[in-house]
């Protein structure tokens, strides 16, 4: 018969476990890598009783530090050091020896290892935080397929009365659950990243085969791209909707897919009748992409629809002023207008940068967002390298 404090472990474990598979299924939502990563370890740890942890994810034979928590210390300074650092998986680390050969460690004294051992403890963590590691469980995290995605890494076992313990086996049911939730839940968050991508890669695809028939090439996604980032990041932006600012911006002409070649390649001016053919392509791109769950997706849709309105309320499709523009809309419009007048055209020449400047700052409040243009101006030493421009 079970004991009542058996039970109470039980019951604990199960809500541990279905926090993990929680993890797992929940990766479809918004939050941030970083978020879903330190997600997965916590959960690891509560369910192992683990003072501290971390976790590695393993690519093309490299491991990188994505998570780390620590009850003990405070992690800020030592993070932004060892977070995102990336190593050989091999057995100059304990988490190296692991990926390698698939074997988990169950250490019970870190400081105890032998010196013939074939893997190694690295202090840098303990002396640089005074941090004292003793019991560890290094375990490979094993995707649906057997391949080894990362590694889950469990410090000091908090036993009766705060003692550090050692770890249950690493045969031990609640570990090896453990280990394939962990798995499972870092194996989901990579191939929802890998669609993710995927996605991206079609159609950023499409953008450049609707670049080369309007006379562009793929600079000139890639120097709006980078414009575009700078200038929400200059503006305060939060680091996520830089990105996606970034990612989308690609995809603000492809609309023009359905532009006739005649009007699109035409090297003169454009009729009254033809602007009005060519000014429908921000509706077009925003009907190719349509309405969708995907973020990259929705974001590319406001830019395609909203990077030829204008401030004043005089550009198209809609005539939307001020700040009714999508932000996402205002910054790539003033990033397209930049590069246009940085780059040669077949019915113009490139424009030094001081004309370039002259004519945003005089659309200042009129075609621009003010703030937008300032954001522009604080970074034009960034700027130049993207374009390679003398300073």
């Amino acid at each position: 018969m079970s004991s009542p404090s058996d039970i109470q472990t039980q019951r604990s474990t199960d809500e541990a476990l279905r926090g993990l598979v929680e993890v797992g299924t929940q990766l479809a939502d918004k939050a941030g890598r970083r978020k879903i990563l330190d997600l997965i370890l916590h959960e690891a740890r509560r369910l192992a009783q683990a003072e501290a942890g971390s976790l590695y994810l393993l690519k093309d034979g490299r491991l990188r530090f994505v998570a780390a928590q620590n009850d003990k210390v405070a992690l800020t300074q030592v993070t932004e050091v060892f977070l995102d650092r990336e190593m050989p998986a091999s057995s100059d680390s304990l988490a190296g020896y692991v990926a390698s050969t698939g074997a988990a460690l169950n250490i019970a004294d870190a400081y105890a290892i032998a010196p013939d051992a074939p893997y190694h403890f690295n202090r840098d963590f303990d002396t640089s935080t005074g941090y004292r590691t003793q019991s560890i469980l290094a375990t490979p995290l094993r995707g649906p397929d057997d391949e080894i995605v990362g590694v889950l890494q469990l410090f000091n076992r908090a036993g009766a009365g705060g003692v550090v313990t050692a770890f249950p086996s690493a045969d031990d049911s609640v570990i090896q659950s453990l280990a394939s939730m962990a798995a499972l839940a870092v194996h989901n968050m990579l191939l929802q990243e890998r669609l993710k991508q995927a996605h991206l890669d079609a159609l950023l695809r499409l953008s450049v085969a609707v670049e080369y028939r309007d006379s562009c090439t793929y600079e000139h996604i890639r120097r709006m791209a980078g414009t575009s980032a700078l200038v929400a990041r200059a503006m305060g932006l939060p680091e996520h909707e830089v990105e996606l600012i970034k990612a989308a911006s690609p995809m603000h002409d492809i609309g023009k897919v359905g532009i006739p070649d005649a009007i699109l390649q035409k090297p003169g001016p454009l009729t009254p009748e033809e602007r009005l053919v060519m000014e429908k392509h921000p509706q077009i791109g925003a009907e190719i992409l349509g309405q969708s769950s995907n973020e990259l997706v929705t974001a590319a849709r406001e830019v395609a629809l909203a990077h030829h309105e204008k401030w004043s309320g005089q550009g198209y499709p809609h005539r939307l002023a001020g700040d009714a523009i999508p932000i996402s809309g205002r910054i790539v419009g003033l990033a397209d207008v930049f590069d246009a007048l940085a780059s040669k055209r077949c019915y113009k020449a490139a424009f030094p940068l001081s004309k370039i400047l002259e004519i945003v700052s005089g659309d200042r409040g009129k075609h621009f967002d003010p703030q937008c243009v300032d954001a522009l101006m604080s970074v034009l030493g960034e700027m130049k390298k993207i374009y390679g421009m003398e300073e």
